[in-house]
């Protein structure tokens, strides 16, 4: 990872509705969740449809939510993996390890 993945992740979760998909995701795999569908995370976070699409869209493009097909739906998960690396990065490279 280097700065420029750092700052597209952490960009990725800078915005207060994305944050909480964020920690609605990752509290949702916590508890051995599967993942939700964009209709479980519109009526758990009160946002509207279209508004959650366009932030679940690029928070994939910028690789911090994963999604797969199960029917008609789509599940998204949070993508740890990657949230911890820029995390790591960030401590390592700012912080001195």
């Amino acid at each position: 990872m280097d700065s420029q993945d750092v700052s597209r992740v952490l960009g990725a979760i800078s915005q207060p509705t994305r944050y909480e998909i964020m920690q609605l995701l990752s509290k949702d795999a916590q508890n051995g969740g599967q993942g939700l569908c964009a209709g479980a995370i519109a009526e758990k976070l009160g946002i509207q449809p279209a508004t959650l699409s366009f932030h679940l869209k690029d928070m994939t493009l910028k690789g911090v939510l994963t999604q797969r097909r199960e029917g008609r739906n789509l599940i998204y998960n949070a993508e740890m993996t990657t949230l911890i690396g820029a995390l790591e990065f960030v401590v390592g490279d700012i912080c001195g390890g």
